[in-house]
């Protein structure tokens, strides 16, 4: 891609992408949402002002590996550990679920191989943390058992997602699945998830010791890309996805990171707290980039624009916010509190699109079907969290 190019396009995925979203958050929508339009509009699906190209492209991963890490900054372990009762049955069956009901449906509705369709119902798997945890802090529900079971079935999908994911493009490359594969591969991610945040923070803390000495500006900045950079290579070794290394660095800048570590090294708040928000600019910068870069490869024109065809997507769509619906009712309590948490399973969100777009990349998926997929993750984006205010009106607050 020539220089002029480049630059121009940047230009637009910043402006087209910033504008559309404050535009959708405005309306009451996530931002993600008027990202992913900008995307369509300057893409070549409507305007042709940006294509798809390999610079863009890796742009973009670069963008998925920091949105990674911003999720692992708000995963709070403790809390995920006090809400595990209730939320492993949530998340279990919000996993199983749609994995199976939405595979068996585009197996059969949509003509598509095994592979390929549990591939179209692993995307449709993982709930957005961030959409409906936002959504449940303005209406005061977060420290609720509701708002608790929530997070903890949220940041397990998000986990099991990232596996699948890594095991699905195992699979693709090469050639051969097995039950000990399977179980290899899991061990592994599973493995790098448990040690590599308190190796993380053990070179934090490295980091906050060396300060001193390179007390300069850019400091911050420059800690948490190099440990992101090695990080996302180290889970490239163990066979997981690069994008797992941010998610990794960002458990151990969280608040509530717990290790055995901890008894040996007391928790330095206020460095960790300076690390991540100094990576904050950098996420508002790339994290959009990906999610338009999303809308730009999206091709409207393989959509079936027939009443067949839409009815179809429409049907896809009320499959995937069923099955989360579904996953509510194994949650303890009123069928209010089932409801509740329901609804907010049902936004797929960043993780969704992320499982789109390595699908996209790896060719598992064709141009149509990613387009028909991210399709019904914006249905379902847009959908839950009004879906999620209605069932929260005139909820009170109570505390666990």
């Amino acid at each position: 891609m020539a220089i002029d190019s480049f630059v121009i396009s940047i230009f637009l995925i910043l402006l087209f992408g910033r504008l559309l979203g404050e535009l959708a958050r405005r309306l009451g929508s996530p931002a993600v949402v008027g990202e992913i339009m900008a995307g369509l509009l300057i893409g070549p699906s409507i305007l042709g002002w940006v294509t798809p190209h390999n610079t863009l492209s890796v742009l973009a991963e670069l963008g998925v590996i920091l949105l990674l890490f911003d999720i692992g900054c708000d995963t709070s372990i403790k809390r995920l550990y006090h809400a595990r009762g209730h939320s492993t049955w949530v998340a279990l069956s919000g996993i199983l679920v749609p994995a199976v009901v939405a595979s068996t449906a585009a197996a059969y509705w949509l003509n598509l191989p095994s592979f390929t369709a549990l591939f179209f119902g692993c995307a449709l798997t993982a709930t957005s943390i961030g959409i409906s945890i936002r959504v449940m802090a303005q209406a005061k529900q977060t420290q609720t058992i509701e708002g608790q079971v929530i997070l903890g079935a949220a940041v397990i999908d998000d986990i099991a997602g990232v596996i699948l994911l890594s095991i699905l493009l195992n699979f693709h490359d090469s050639g051969s699945l097995s039950v000990g594969s399977i179980l290899i591969l899991t061990i592994k991610v599973i493995g790098f998830l448990l040690i590599a945040p308190p190796f993380a923070r053990v070179l934090i803390y490295l980091a906050r010791g060396l300060q001193p000495q390179f007390n300069q500006s850019g400091y911050a900045v420059f800690i948490v890309i190099t440990l992101i950079c090695l990080f996302a290579w180290l889970a490239h070794l163990f066979g997981a996805p690069a994008l797992l290394g941010g998610f990794a660095v960002g458990m151990a800048l969280s608040k509530q990171f717990i290790s055995p570590i901890n008894r040996y090294l007391r928790n330095p708040f206020h460095f960790t707290h300076q690390l991540e928000k100094s990576t904050k600019p950098l996420i508002d910068i790339f994290a959009p980039i990906f999610f338009v870069y999303v809308g730009i490869t999206v091709d409207l024109s393989q959509l079936e624009l027939t009443t067949t065809g839409l009815l179809l997507l429409l049907w896809l769509a009320l499959i995937a916010i069923l099955t989360k619906l579904a996953a509510g009712l194994t949650a303890k309590g009123s069928w209010r509190r089932k409801l509740i948490i329901g609804c907010a399973m049902v936004p797929r969100g960043e993780v969704g699109l992320v499982f789109a777009e390595m699908g996209r990349q790896a060719s598992i998926i064709s141009p149509k079907l990613f387009t028909e997929l991210v399709m019904v993750i914006v249905v379902t984006t847009i959908a839950g969290p009004l879906m999620l205010k209605w069932s929260l009106k005139g909820q009170r607050l109570i505390h666990k």
